[in-house]
């Protein structure tokens, strides 16, 4: 039997896909929604943050959750997005507002849209693999990688568009190969009209992943000689062009550029003005800070090295040490003479005896020395322009994040999430570079096979991080959070409530602590967000007579008429659990 037949190719796939299921449902509603997800929650409602869109409700000093729950008409969705996200992800609102009909709005059932897209960006990265870059083996690796990614399974937990695009944009770049990667195969219309819909779809689900769609042009263009095609492309972009024209001058992000505008300046003069490290002017020294842990995180071989790499001189002998190293594999690896093993292991571990601290780190240094050269063999040995496309959605993402942040003037733009289409290309590319030395001998591989375990081990660290809420890279936290208060408030409300009682909220901080402000929404006295984020749990058609206590900023008690007293139902704590 081959070893990989068609049943153990199926089996494999089958426990890959389990283990990432696994992996994103472990401890997925352990922690509370933070701000974007109950912006999310509240938008996919037609309810934008601090209440715009509800004037009825919180103008009045008594209010009810069937007040809280009156129809609202699509123009106020339209005005929620504009609010509270820019116009973006119109795609993800509407699945997600008809995925809470159907299961409702606890935490793991909001955040569960996204780790079935991010399992199902796992099952498509074995289907594109197999098909345009590695065999069964490949594939399944590939699979595997994106499986235990830990950018994948962190963004799985959370209830926002990016697992939708990540998958979008895969789908849509594997359907631009299976229609320009063939020569002299003609695609139908059909073809065409659904790589059209993708790329609809995938503008509407971020805006940002519009940047993979042109890279798919650019690539026909340098690429593809073939004036039919050029035309077929062009014509199944009217698609994604139309809808987007309409959205921006008569749908819901009629005023996404001039937030953006008002964006750019106001994180501009936070970077020019305050020490906040995640704003920083756009200069090359700070972009250059952002830039290469963005470059690193973007291959598990590198995970995590810019933070473990210290001292000058521990990286110049890693460096040195490995490009000696290298140079004499490149040039005798065809000959492959007795000494050459000993002489390169020979180097490594001399490294590792002169480094003073992290030498696990510095052996990952150099293994990416070596898988930059052997990719670069790769291409020179076999340069197919697919390998080219690869390459620039690998690397092309994040040098418009580098152009946005300098035409901005702030670093603020420059996260992993924003690049996160790049890393399926990524993971292709890696996998390539270890192609060229499947043919070097036992001491290489060995060597290979150490610097790889000492990287499987840190990224169990940092998943084990992710888990425990603790990683200021996946979950921007160093203090994890509690249960969702606000989930649970409502609850308490719901079983306690007896008629005549008043649920009392608080009014919360100074409203301009809330990022769902805009510029154009009306300055509040003050903050209704605890209101709308218990009410958007209570039952629709509740008759609970509710009010905001403006003396009091933080606890959220029931007035109860049968002992005449208040009980206090929670306590937000200012920000520390207002997450």
């Amino acid at each position: 039997m081959p070893l990989f037949s068609r049943h153990s190719t199926a089996y494999g796939l089958a426990a890959i896909l389990l283990l990432a299921w696994g992996l994103r449902i472990y401890r997925l509603d352990t922690y509370s929604l933070f701000f974007d997800e109950k912006s999310t929650l509240l938008v996919s409602q037609g309810m934008a943050l601090e209440g715009a869109t509800q004037p009825g409700v919180f103008s009045k000093k008594y209010f009810t959750p069937h007040d809280f729950w009156q129809p609202r008409s699509t123009a106020q969705y339209y005005e929620a997005m504009i609010r509270s996200d820019i116009g973006n992800a119109p795609l993800y609102y509407l699945l997600l507002h008809y995925w809470i009909e159907l299961f409702g709005k606890s935490d793991a059932a909001l955040r569960m849209l996204s780790v079935l897209f991010s399992v199902g960006t796992v099952g498509l990265m074995y289907v594109f693999a197999r098909r345009h870059f590695l065999g069964d083996r490949g594939a399944l690796l590939a699979a595997l990688l994106v499986a235990v990614e830990p950018f994948f399974i962190a963004y799985s937990h959370q209830a926002r568009t990016y697992s939708l695009a990540f998958f979008l944009t895969l789908l849509a770049t594997h359907l631009f190969l299976n229609l320009t990667g063939q020569p002299g195969q003609k695609p139908g219309r059909g073809s065409w009209l659904a790589y059209g819909l993708v790329a609809w779809a995938v503008w509407f689900s971020h805006f940002l992943g519009i940047i993979v769609i042109g890279i798919h042009g650019l690539y026909l263009l340098l690429f593809v000689r073939n004036f039919r095609l050029w035309v077929a492309f062009g014509l199944a972009m009217l698609l994604p062009l139309a809808g987007m024209g309409w959205w921006m001058t008569a749908g819901g992000g009629t005023y996404t550029l001039r937030t953006l505008a008002y964006q750019a300046q106001l994180y501009k003069t936070i970077a020019n003005t305050t020490d906040n490290v995640q704003i920083r002017p756009a200069t090359w020294p700070y972009i250059w800070e952002k830039l290469r842990h963005l470059l690193a995180d973007q291959f598990l071989v590198s995970n995590g090295l810019t933070l473990r790499m210290t001292g000058r001189r521990n990286f110049f002998i890693a460096t040195l040490t490995a490009v000696a190293g290298m140079g004499l594999w490149a040039f005798f690896r065809r000959n492959r003479p007795a000494w050459l093993p000993w002489a390169i292991g020979g180097a490594v571990v001399a490294g590792l005896a002169l480094y003073t601290a992290n030498a696990p780190a510095y052996l990952e240094w150099q293994l990416c020395l070596l898988l930059l050269l052997t990719l670069l063999i790769f291409f020179r040995e076999k340069p197919a322009p697919a390998y080219f496309l690869l390459l620039g959605l690998t690397l092309l993402p994040t040098a418009f994040l580098v152009l946005m942040a300098l035409r901005g003037g702030h670093t603020f733009g420059l996260t992993q999430r924003y690049a996160g289409f790049s890393f399926p290309a990524a993971i292709i590319l890696m996998l390539l570079a270890f192609r060229p030395l499947s043919g070097s001998g036992l001491w290489l591989r060995g060597l290979v096979a150490v610097a790889l375990l000492g990287q499987a081990i840190w990224v169990a660290d940092v998943l084990r991080e992710i888990y425990a809420d603790r990683s200021l890279k996946y979950t921007y936290r160093s203090t994890p959070r509690l249960p969702n208060p606000h989930y649970r408030a409502a609850l308490l409300v719901e079983k306690l409530y007896a008629p005549g009682d008043t649920v009392l909220y608080p009014s919360g901080l100074n409203s301009d602590s809330f990022g769902g402000l805009d510029t154009y929404t009306k300055d509040l006295k003050r903050s209704v967000l605890d209101a709308q984020l218990v009410n958007v749990y209570l039952p629709k058609q509740a008759r609970y007579l509710q009010r905001i206590d403006p003396t009091e900023p933080d606890k959220l008690y029931l007035w109860q008429k049968s002992t005449g007293r208040k009980r206090l139902i929670a306590d937000f704590r200012g920000q520390a659990l207002r997450y």
